[in-house]
């Protein structure tokens, strides 16, 4: 069994190459059933969770059990780690069974979310969408934007509420290079002008969603939401034309959603209806058919 370390999982991938990678997994029939979300019990209510997140090629569609793979995102996320969940991918031959990969989850996780948003976004965002505001901290920022210019040709990019430290990681990616990057604190003047708006967290300086209550998107903005818990008003929700990654186990299934990425990827669905209508991506908690995708991907390539 291989082991892919961080650095071989980088060296191994690209923007455009994994953004098609999952657009052919959500036009398939690989298999993700509901992952498990288990409680486990420990000393001093230090409760932790562990989740699974299976997939598979769909042998009985191919008629074929000679090829394919069986893969298993394991997600471990204890009190301890305030957040930062450990995970891992295991990969097995879909032919014998045996294991043949373990990938660091991390960072492949940091890969799949990005051009998970990216594939939303190449759907979702307008064709000449150029100028994008960012709001809020996350460490996915430098690899999200990157996946962004592989869609879209970003000129700009403003800045509010995120950190000095990943503004400059994200000056250093290859693909923003002729992007001018700047900072504001002005949120009602920046949004004005933005035909992207990314929420990427709470606010650096004081870890709230506070900036969210009086966001209000210009006619034609895509907005896309990196976290499902955060708070965003009934309005906006109200407004804009709701997609989520799957349908099928929606972040919020209060609200009416209009297409996951299977049905957008596949053509069932329509996108963007019109020139100047806001869209807004919040995505689910199942990735498992992203993840088995993006695992095999990286096995092929490494």
């Amino acid at each position: 069994m291989r082991i892919i370390s961080s650095d071989e999982i980088d060296a191994c991938l690209e923007d455009r190459d994994v953004l098609e990678t999952l657009r052919q997994a959500y036009r398939s029939n690989i298999v993700a059933p509901p992952a498990p979300h288990l409680e486990i019990q420990r000393l001093d209510q230090l409760a932790g969770h562990l989740t699974l997140q299976p997939a598979w090629t769909n042998f009985a569609a191919l008629n074929d059990v000679s090829r394919g793979y069986v893969g298993c995102t394991l997600n471990l996320n204890l009190p301890e780690k305030k957040g930062a969940a450990s995970n891992l991918y295991l990969l097995f031959s879909g032919t014998g069974g045996q294991p043949i990969a373990l990938i660091d989850g991390m960072r492949m996780a940091a890969w799949r979310t990005a051009c998970m948003h990216g594939l939303a976004a190449s759907y979702l965002s307008r064709e000449d969408a150029s100028r994008l505001l960012v709001i809020g901290d996350d460490l996915r920022l430098p690899r999200l934007l990157s996946a962004y210019a592989a869609v879209r040709n970003l000129t700009s990019v403003l800045f509010a509420g995120t950190s000095a430290e990943i503004m400059k990681k994200v000056s250093n990616q290859p693909a923003l290079a002729n992007v001018h990057l700047g900072a504001t604190t002005e949120i009602h003047a920046a949004q004005e002008g933005a035909d992207m708006i990314c929420v990427a967290g709470p606010d650096h300086d004081n870890g709230t969603y506070d900036a969210l209550t009086y966001l209000d998107p210009p006619t034609g903005c895509h907005i896309d939401v990196l976290d499902p818990a955060a708070v965003l008003s009934s309005e906006l929700l109200d407004e804009v034309r709701l997609f989520t990654s799957d349908v099928s186990a929606p972040p919020r299934a209060e609200l009416e959603w209009a297409a996951d990425l299977a049905g957008l990827a596949k053509g069932n669905k329509a996108g963007r209806r019109y020139y100047g209508q806001r869209t807004l991506f919040l995505p689910g908690h199942r990735t498992g058919l992203a993840d088995f995708a993006l695992a095999a991907h990286i096995f092929l390539r490494s």
